[in-house]
């Protein structure tokens, strides 16, 4: 996730949108200068524009005069006296015991690990924010489990209570009363009539983008539309509307507060808000309770109906349209979020964008926020200029309001736009021919594109096509097809084999998490799986794209096959799209051109190969190894070679086919490198009958009458694909079984007269003992939704 984080923002920076800096010597309205250009700023948080207030101003400079720029003690020991003025005064807007902290972050991280006390549990909304998900990781080292449930999915959240009831003291629902990405709001009703039915149900809220536009005295969206539950922390910032410094934690009675005073870390061991930011707050809090700032809301209550009913007079889309002064407008991919903004920044207007990770990949968007120092006028000028651009930056990314809309499941929006979205994007003559089954695609045209370089030959899918389309399993029906686009010559520019298949979303993550994973798959066999659309099948492996490079229009063509594999996955209701099994040369030509169709690449597992067979015999061998290796296979694996009999043979008794499916679920049960579903039998069988495969098995000379272990490999022209090992691991260790087998597949290539011998992935170790050279392997992803990285992040 950070690699992909940091691709994603240096790709920003590269275009010259982000992490940009004001250049000029103040600011005092709702213009902000960038690079000596000035713009309307619509990235501000600051929703009640009280920055400029003369009154906070005149506030700090009399607070510097008086008490200088800090006071550097802990409040535990001592607090300067304003701290007690200023948790008076929002004591009194808030008619409860509160703790203002030096930031809201840091009012999480001192609440959050004392309230919730061993034998509580957490469930957190998918889209709470970030700093109340980092302070959950605190929870973590106590043993609480944490939850996750998918956005405001109150239904979700009760299955949850019913499923802790018995487990748990209490349960901790975490959530925002504004999310910071969609501007929606929290179901306020919903939640308030679970925690009067659910004794053990607490909610712990951050209404940090509620605070000051909303509610009497601006205490927020949350208090606006609700009492303060005896169950419930508030937690809000004394940033954003506030127009100061800290956080404040709100709590439901004198004990918690008295609790989290006197042992929240950050309280003991964090800095406080310094003098001047103190000033301000008091000067603030003190305006929140006059008839004066209740007309300042109301002013900003009438630019945020007004920017709603602009923006449907516009034709402009909302995610969701609330009273919220956050407004969030769909686009999609991060490449055309930021075409549209660049473009506004010509034409004046600053505004920001919202992606991922914070929402799925296809499901970013334009981000701003209406504020009490932006006009009328300067708002409508904003909006008018925004669907010419959003028109024309949509349009210059190959997008369109129709795709938007069918992205977001929104009503059809400018249809009637006066612009010729369709007919104006370049048309390239492309033959696209869709097959269901490879029997329909030329066997020897094929083969001559994906023989040479993996298992995806013609043969090979046709038998995966007749075991595993419409098998009864779920996680054995695997939807086979194929793409292949040919120019108007019929020459190929690329060609693909592609799969709809439940797999587990822990494919490649890290052993911890796959391992508590893989237990809580006891209990629920298909938990943390999901629908996902893959480049191949999940049995093979190698070249599973063709993409002819010396065209012109490989770019288009890979485009149209993305596009049409992402609509297939939308339409399907897959989480990921995953083009797999890339060379490093491939990955650095595609890298970029990827990443503005929305894939990330990712490093998998290095693939072994022994590519350098001219030689004769095991001496041969092992002088094309280093000094380190070639010690390895002489000492562990030459020396005991004796002690085994090799045999490569079919097994032709239904007992040894057993057994040998026996062996391979030895191994499968110890895997938790790469999370695959165990394979069927029947695809078993269909290997025992198949001449493209070979078998061999190791008997221990003075060991027990059935095999030690089986390797069973695919032949595809001159390379030998090792694909499934079986093992009895009583032998592994003493005997070195699994090292032997690896060497006896080198030797039966040799044999063969194979000229590579592919040994796939993990155990990388224990095959560069027998030759084999790693090599870069690359996918290209993309995530349809984020709920379960989300969740997996949890885990561990």
């Amino acid at each position: 996730m950070i690699e992909l984080l940091d691709k994603l923002i240096q790709d920003g920076v590269d275009r010259g949108l982000l992490q940009k800096s004001t250049s000029s010597d103040f600011l005092d309205s709702s213009q902000v200068e960038i690079e000596q250009e000035s713009y309307i700023n619509f990235g501000s948080c600051s929703y009640m524009g009280l920055e400029y207030d003369d009154r906070l101003k005149d506030a700090v400079k009399d607070t510097v005069d008086r008490f200088g720029t800090q006071f550097s003690t802990s409040r535990t020991y001592l607090s300067i006296g304003l701290y007690d003025e200023l948790e008076a005064e929002l004591s009194k807007m808030f008619s409860k015991p509160l703790i203002a902290s030096a930031s809201t972050t840091l009012g999480h991280l001192a609440t959050l690990p004392i309230v919730v006390e061993e034998g509580d549990a957490v469930i957190l909304d998918l889209q709470v924010h970030s700093s109340v998900q980092m302070a959950t990781q605190l929870l973590k080292a106590k043993k609480i489990p944490i939850h996750l449930i998918p956005h405001n999915r109150m239904d979700s959240l009760e299955v949850k209570i019913k499923a802790l009831q018995g487990k748990a003291k209490r349960i901790w629902y975490l959530a925002d009363g504004v999310y910071s990405m969609y501007g929606d709001f929290a179901p306020l009703d919903e939640l308030q009539q679970l925690m009067d039915k659910y004794d053990q149900l607490y909610l712990y809220i951050d209404d940090a983008h509620g605070m000051g536009w909303t509610g009497k005295n601006g205490v927020g969206y949350v208090r606006s539309q609700m009492a303060h539950h005896d169950k419930m922390i508030l937690t809000t910032s004394l940033n954003k509307s506030f127009a100061s410094s800290g956080g404040v934690v709100v709590f439901p009675n004198e004990e918690m507060y008295r609790k989290v005073k006197n042992c929240g870390t950050t309280l003991i061991f964090s800095g406080p808000i310094q003098p001047p930011m103190l000033g301000a707050g008091i000067a603030s809090a003190k305006l929140h309770q006059t008839v004066e700032f209740a007309e300042k809301q109301d002013e900003l209550k009438e630019k945020i109906a007004f920017t709603n009913r602009r923006l449907k007079e516009l034709g402009l889309p909302q995610y969701m349209v609330t009273d919220s002064p956050l407004f969030f407008i769909p686009v999609g991919l991060p490449r055309v979020i930021l075409r549209i903004i660049k473009r506004m920044k010509k034409k004046g207007f600053f505004l920001n964008s919202a992606g991922f990770p914070a929402t799925p990949m296809k499901k970013g968007g334009l981000r701003f926020m209406i504020n009490q120092n932006l006009s009328f006028e300067e708002i409508d000028d904003m909006l008018v200029t925004l669907r010419t651009e959003y028109l024309l930056g949509v349009f210059e990314e190959k997008s369109s309001p129709a795709e938007i809309a069918k992205e977001f499941r929104l009503e059809p929006f400018l249809v009637d736009h006066g612009l010729d979205l369709a007919s104006a994007k370049d048309v390239f003559e492309f033959q696209e021919e869709h097959f269901d089954s490879i029997q329909a695609i030329d066997a020897h045209e094929w083969d001559a594109i994906f023989a040479k370089e993996g298992t995806n030959a013609h043969h090979n899918l046709k038998e995966l096509e007749q075991i595993f389309r419409n098998h009864p399993e779920e996680e054995n029906n695997w939807r086979v097809n194929y793409h292949v686009i040919r120019d108007k010559q019929g020459e190929i520019i690329l060609a693909s084999v592609y799969s709809l298949v439940l797999m587990m979303d822990d494919l490649l993550a890290d052993r911890a998490t796959s391992e508590k994973i893989k237990e809580l798959r006891q209990s629920d066999k298909y938990y943390l799986t999901s629908k996902t659309l893959i480049s191949g099948t999940p049995f093979t492996k190698g070249k599973s794209v063709y993409v002819n490079y010396a065209h012109n229009d490989w770019k288009e063509a890979v485009t149209a096959h993305v596009e049409m594999l992402q609509d297939l996955a939308e339409r399907e209701e897959a989480s990921k799209l995953v083009l797999r099994d890339f060379g490093r040369d491939q990955r650095d030509r595609l890298e970029s051109f990827m990443l503005e169709l929305g894939l990330v690449d990712i490093r998998l597992p290095n693939n072994c190969v022994v590519r350098d067979m001219d030689w004769e015999d095991e001496n041969g061998l092992a002088q094309r190894m280093s000094q380190k290796y070639r010690y390895s296979l002489r000492k562990e694996i030459l020396k005991k070679e004796s002690q085994f009999r090799v045999e490569y043979k079919k097994p032709e008794s239904e007992e040894l086919r057993r057994y040998t499916y026996e062996l391979y679920q030895q191994v499968y049960a110890r895997s938790v490198d790469i999370a695959v579903f165990e394979l069927p039998y029947v695809l078993f069988e269909r290997m025992f009958a198949d001449d493209n495969y070979d078998f061999i098995y190791l008997y221990l000379e003075d060991g027990p009458a059935e095999p030690v272990a089986v390797l069973i490999s695919q032949v595809v022209g001159k390379n030998y694909n090792a694909e499934l090992v079986g093992l009895d691991y009583d032998f592994v260790k003493e005997k070195g079984t699994y090292k032997q087998i690896l060497y006896q597949a080198v030797k039966r290539a040799k044999q063969l007269g194979c000229a590579t011998v592919d040994m796939a992935y993990t155990a990388e170790m224990e095959k560069k003992k027998v030759g084999a050279v790693p090599e870069e392997s690359y996918a290209f992803s993309m995530a349809l939704e984020h709920y379960s990285f989300a969740e997996m992040e949890l885990l561990v």
